[in-house]
């Protein structure tokens, strides 16, 4: 019997390539779906997939990665499941943890975790929480949110006008997708398990001195933080202003085009 699905988001050859490459050991109950976005026409499951009975490949012509997850969701079957990208490398114990967590946390629809990097290490809090009293600084990346498919499918998805591959606004899903979660009335924990090694550069490492970053980060921050955002974008300019060196005028206009264009074009209603 399955009971955790890794639900991993890819797109093209050279995402099924980095698929193929990364680590999917084998571990009794667990199944690996791979949603494979094909924009540019179908291709053939690569055989080291294919031979495999605990994987699944889920095709779809699309682009965005949000739209990518959402699909996994739609394809998942599993009890529990687990985002991921396609360039995380799991160990069986890891996964085992994570069904051990479900069982340990009964209440829990969402649990997030902790993943392990070399090269971009994270801090993380040393001990478990209700991620509505999430401690200051704590963010989650998407390849360290599970949950209870019951829990999630057909109530809250990723918002599909944010995120990679969608004109301005391309980050934040997760943060997005945590809060939708808790407005619905689900249970979300973080368990600070280790799951998943990722060794690539974070989008808030990589570009964070982006326009779009922190256009994002306005609108982001005015969805979730109705009452604060304006405080919190006025810190948060001011702490990368003395960072990076430039105006805080450049994050702060940014932030503002962010809150504007999120507003012209409904993001965050019509997602």
């Amino acid at each position: 019997m399955v009971k955790l699905q890794v639900l991993i988001c890819t797109i093209g050859a050279e995402g099924i390539r980095r698929v193929v490459e990364s680590s999917h050991p084998v571990v009794e109950g667990v199944e690996y779906l791979v949603s494979w976005q094909l924009p540019e026409g179908d291709m053939d499951v690569p055989e080291a997939l294919a031979v495999r009975d605990d994987v699944k490949v889920c095709k779809v012509n699309s682009r965005g990665i949000c739209r990518n997850r959402n699909n996994a969701v739609r394809c998942a079957t599993a009890p529990l499941c687990l985002m991921s990208d396609d360039d995380v490398d799991f160990k069986a114990s890891e996964l085992q943890s994570l069904i051990s967590a479900f069982e340990q946390y009964p209440d829990a629809d969402i649990i997030t975790v902790r993943h392990h990097s070399d090269n971009y290490p994270k801090a993380y809090p040393d001990q478990s929480f209700d991620l509505v009293n999430a401690p200051k600084g704590y963010y989650v990346t998407c390849f360290e949110i599970a949950f209870r498919l019951s829990a999630v499918k057909g109530v809250v998805k990723f918002n599909e006008n944010i995120s990679i591959g969608t004109p301005v606004l391309r980050c934040g899903e997760e943060d997005v997708f945590i809060h939708d979660a808790k407005k619905a009335g689900l249970r979300a924990r973080f368990v600070p398990i280790v799951v998943g090694t990722h060794n690539h550069a974070p989008t808030a490492g990589r570009d964070a001195d982006e326009p779009y970053f922190w256009m994002t980060k306005g609108a982001v921050f005015s969805y979730i933080h109705p009452r604060t955002w304006w405080l919190r974008i006025i810190v948060n300019a001011w702490r990368a202003s003395r960072r990076s060196g430039k105006s805080m005028s450049f994050y702060l206009g940014n932030a503002m085009n962010g809150i504007k264009y999120a507003r012209q074009n409904s993001v965050f209603e019509n997602c």
